[in-house]
């Protein structure tokens, strides 16, 4: 019976090619998370390319797809999934948050354009569109110049310089201005035109009044005023003035608001 048990509990050698339960295979977690939640972005670049068909900017996003994708390729096959990671946190997260905004933003304005006209019959216009009831008002509206170009109180440039190359598609650092405040039109309940004035140091029911009319402007909710800065913003007349512009937070990013055609630009502050 002991012999037995020895036999039994007992190896006479041992095998090399044994392999041991439990031991962690030769595969960096961290990579492998990094290369699966690039093809989620490659995935959305993807839908946006699809949304995007038959609009003027296809072709710009479909280059931009087919670039990330080659830059996927490239450091996917170099096993450097973190700089991966950090090339999509610069560009690809905020490219795709911006291009998706701009579409929504566009088809809900169509919708509630057409909204009244559906199914042959008219309904009530919605909060949007009663932004100026009066077609008076409205006409002046167009003709005041909300972004006003300014003259710099001096030179930009030291004279026998050459001129620096200013960069146009980047997100410009901006800095809010504490005290300036800039003014904004709206109707009345008696559907007069009005001017009101909104800055960093305007009350809380001045600001809210603002959120308000921004809100009703654009069709968006869950706005934020962060204050005004002084950049340079393009008009919908090809112009690029530079004035005070409103800054405003919405789903987790900041955006210069043109108050001549209620467009939104990307921006961040500066922290210097």
């Amino acid at each position: 019976m002991i012999q037995f048990m020895r036999s039994l509990f007992t190896r006479s050698e041992a095998s090399e090619d044994r392999i041991v339960v439990g031991t962690k295979p030769d595969v960096d977690v961290k990579e492998v998370t990094y290369v699966r939640d690039s093809k989620a972005r490659l995935k959305e670049l993807h839908h946006l390319c699809n949304r995007y068909k038959g609009t003027p900017h296809e072709v710009k996003i479909k280059a931009v797809y087919e670039k990330t994708q080659t830059i996927h390729d490239y450091l996917e096959g170099k096993k450097r999934g973190y700089e991966l990671e950090i090339f999509h946190l610069r560009n690809t997260d905020h490219f795709i948050n911006t291009f998706t905004v701009i579409l929504d933003v566009f088809l809900q304005r169509e919708n509630i354009a057409a909204s009244p006209y559906r199914n042959g019959r008219t309904t009530s216009l919605p909060e949007k569109s009663r932004a100026f009831k009066n077609k008076h008002n409205l006409e002046e509206y167009r003709k005041i110049e909300m972004v006003r170009a300014i003259s710099p109180p001096g030179p930009i440039f030291t004279p026998g310089t050459p001129e620096r190359n200013i960069p146009q598609l980047t997100i410009p650092d901006i800095s809010i201005d504490t005290s300036a405040k800039l003014l904004y039109y709206k109707e009345d309940a008696a559907g007069n035109l009005i001017s009101r004035e909104i800055g960093y140091t305007s009350s809380d029911l001045e600001k809210e009044g603002f959120l308000q009319y921004v809100s009703t402007c654009l069709g968006i909710r869950n706005v934020a005023y962060m204050g005004n800065a002084l950049l340079s913003i393009f008009n919908n007349n090809g112009s690029q003035p530079t004035g005070l512009v409103p800054i405003v937070h919405w789903e987790g990013f900041l955006y210069a608001l043109n108050l001549n055609d209620f467009r939104l630009f990307p921006v961040k502050i500066s922290r210097k």
